[in-house]
């Protein structure tokens, strides 16, 4: 009887071990999972500052392309009037050259 006593003594020591150590288990898969999901919101901040940053590069290379656009439209602009200007000086220069002082 003594035997049987002592073997459900010992077995009850051995379960309260189990029962500690699944404890710090389970503690341990807690802060693990902590670890886990702050990990996982940092990365989800980072994804969305990324996009948010994606979005305004967009932003900026449409408005760089329309300012070119612009400027496209300007040196045409600017090289037409540039070759009328050249031909009114040839032909200024041409009457200085034929020197009849306007006759």
């Amino acid at each position: 009887m003594q035997f049987i006593l002592d073997s459900q003594a010992r077995a009850e020591v051995r379960m309260d071990r189990w029962e500690e150590r699944a404890n710090r288990t389970d503690e341990r898969i807690d802060r693990m999972e902590e670890r886990f999901n702050r990990r996982l919101n940092g990365i989800t901040k980072i994804i969305q500052t990324g996009m948010k940053m994606l979005v305004r590069l967009e932003k900026a290379q449409t408005e760089l392309a329309e300012a070119q656009r612009e400027l496209a439209t300007e040196q045409r602009e600017l090289a037409a009037s540039q070759k009328v200007t050249d031909r009114k000086l040839q032909a200024f220069l041409y009457s200085l050259r034929k020197g009849k002082n306007g006759r």
